[in-house]
């Protein structure tokens, strides 16, 4: 139920956004975009820091656009639920029936519904020793028809960046339209998201923010910043946007899948992407964060029991969200009627987040009184 009687109070709110301006004034990162939404209402906005190393970089501002990396998890999640709502596909058909290239090898009893909720049991990414250095999207999805799972499915939370892969390949089987379209025809377009997008126009790139640290151990990061990144519709994390349109989005989801009087997506089949699918599995994200119980929707990182988690002490188990190994995170709670989105432009691997975002969520949280 939500709580109407909470309101936002600007001088603890403040404290909130203190808290990222200290990671822009110790170089912890150097570019963020946080926007707050209250009620449906944009409730607050913090943008701090500059789009690039260079020195004449423009400053972040609204119309920043951010690697959003796994943020974009929930879009592909959306998409498929359009297919399932329309009767085009289940949630417990098994992928070798609609990709039959993914025959075999221990294949055959995966679901689509494992897929989105990272119990297929396959690798967190696949084999890319035998790719070209500059594969496109389509030839490196080709090769995750190959792969296998490294635990029986259903058995655990194996988060899967080759899940989401196959989902793309669905959405391209049974949408009969490329991904990317698909995506910018039925989610980005009718959902509002102007500024949401799969291979932006070169004319945007200077909008675009660096990422900084590494992507790998030891590696750069030139699978965000070089044009060839930029250019990938990869379902697993390739959607760059502004951090109104990663709230709205969550938005969309929070209303029962409806926006500014248009339904996006019905009503059940929103709910059902907030439900938790995974009861009791232990799991996560391994490298990173795993939990005994391993709440997950489809598409969603769910709070349930976690702890810790990105988004702070005081948020209900029925919280919703996703991170990005780009430096981001966006959560919402049913429970407060609250969208809170960070996006900034450090990788994940030195794990500068683990404490910090939560921190930072809960003085977000702090800042509702009544």
């Amino acid at each position: 139920m939500k709580n109407v009687k909470l309101t936002i109070d600007p001088k603890r709110l403040q404290r909130a956004y203190d808290i990222l301006q200290r990671w822009l004034d110790e170089r912890i990162v150097t570019a963020i975009a946080s926007v707050l939404l209250h009620r449906g209402r944009l409730a607050g906005e913090f943008y701090g820091g500059s789009a690039a190393p260079a020195p004449n970089a423009p400053p972040i501002n609204g119309n920043s656009l951010f690697h959003i990396a796994s943020i974009g998890k929930p879009m592909t999640a959306f998409a498929v639920m359009l297919l399932v709502e329309a009767g085009r596909l289940t949630l417990d058909d098994p992928v070798a029936d609609i990709l039959t290239e993914f025959r075999g090898a221990g294949r055959d009893v995966i679901t689509v519904r494992q897929l989105l909720t990272h119990t297929s049991g396959l690798p967190q990414d696949p084999d890319r020793s035998r790719l070209p250095p500059n594969a496109t999207t389509s030839e490196e999805l080709r090769t995750y028809l190959a792969a296998g799972p490294i635990v029986p499915p259903g058995s655990k939370v194996e988060y899967s960046n080759v899940g989401y892969g196959l989902l793309g390949l669905i959405i391209e089987e049974v949408g009969r339209q490329s991904f990317a379209s698909f995506m910018h025809e039925r989610v980005f377009a009718p959902a509002g998201l102007r500024d949401t997008w799969l291979a932006p126009p070169e004319d945007l790139f200077p909008r675009i923010v660096h990422v900084g640290g590494t992507l790998d151990p030891g590696s750069p990061t030139e699978r965000f910043n070089s044009a060839h990144a930029r250019r990938q519709t990869h379902p697993a994390g390739s959607v760059l946007a502004t951090a109104r349109d990663v709230a709205r989005f969550f938005q969309v989801v929070l209303n029962g899948g409806a926006i500014d009087g248009r339904q996006v997506i019905s009503p059940v089949a929103a709910r059902l992407m907030i439900t938790n699918q995974t009861p009791g599995l232990r799991g996560g994200i391994e490298g990173f964060m795993t939990w005994d119980d391993c709440a997950w929707g489809l598409g969603f990182d769910l709070r349930g029991n976690k702890h810790p988690h990105f988004s702070g002490e005081f948020t209900s188990p029925a919280t919703f969200g996703h991170t990005g190994i780009s430096g981001v995170f966006a959560w919402a709670d049913p429970a407060l009627d609250l969208v809170c989105v960070m996006l900034a432009n450090r990788t994940l691997f030195d794990q500068w987040n683990t404490s910090r975002w939560s921190r930072f969520s809960t003085a977000v949280v702090a800042s509702l009184t009544g």
